[in-house]
């Protein structure tokens, strides 16, 4: 029975189509990021692994991913944001399975972190809950970067709001200004927002991340 589910796990990963590109990762070093995030001090974010194409700096779409160890077998299920769902796992990290992500063959890609708010967000956020986040991103980043990175590093400054394709439109706050939507997100300036704002967004948010400004 062993030999025939590995010759079926064997199949079903050299059966990709011509147009798709497939990468390979050790878990155990993946792990290493994502190890923070059982971390204490940021309880609303969390660090997750994208696909990033190396021309545009967009998120490349993944069309499949899965792990593999002899023949043990598991494919994941892609959420909206296109984040690698990898489990955290200590017993996962000790046997160290493959990681295989597949990717459009057009894009040049490669696997990079991202902090992120790791709860759900609906269609509303207000100044308050992004002024809860900021602290707790640096904090993240802080712990990604070692114990040096306070020195150099610029404090979050606001979030970037990320939306699918479909969404379009702007965000509009409760103080009257509004935030059009450019390639799929929207920049918030904490600094911007009174101490009681609301924002109302047009759909539900694919993810938040920080935002740095780049004169630091």
């Amino acid at each position: 029975m062993k030999k025939i589910i590995s010759i079926l796990a064997l199949l079903g990963m050299i059966s990709f189509p011509a147009s798709a590109e497939t990468y390979r990762f050790s878990y155990s070093k993946l792990f290493t990021q994502l190890k923070h995030n059982t971390e204490e001090g940021h309880p609303d974010i969390g660090v997750a692994y994208f696909m990033i194409s190396a021309d545009s700096g967009q998120v490349c779409p993944i069309s499949r991913a899965w792990m593999r160890k002899k023949e043990h077998y598991e494919e994941f299920t892609i959420p909206a944001s296109q984040a690698l769902p990898l489990p955290l796992d200590d017993q996962l990290r000790k046997v160290n399975p493959d990681v295989f992500i597949e990717t459009p063959s057009a894009l040049d890609c490669d696997i990079s972190f991202q902090v992120l708010v790791d709860k759900p967000v609906g269609d509303t956020i207000t100044s308050q809950q992004i002024r809860e986040w900021l602290p707790q991103m640096d904090t993240m980043m802080e712990n990604l970067g070692g114990m040096f990175a306070s020195w150099f590093m610029p404090k979050t400054q606001g979030v970037v709001i990320h939306f699918a394709p479909s969404v379009a439109g702007k965000i509009t706050s409760s103080e009257g200004q509004d935030y059009p939507i450019n390639d799929h997100q929207v920049i918030i300036d904490a600094s911007d927002l009174g101490q009681d704002a609301k924002l109302n967004l047009p759909g539900t948010p694919i993810k938040v991340s920080p935002w740095l400004p780049k004169n630091g």
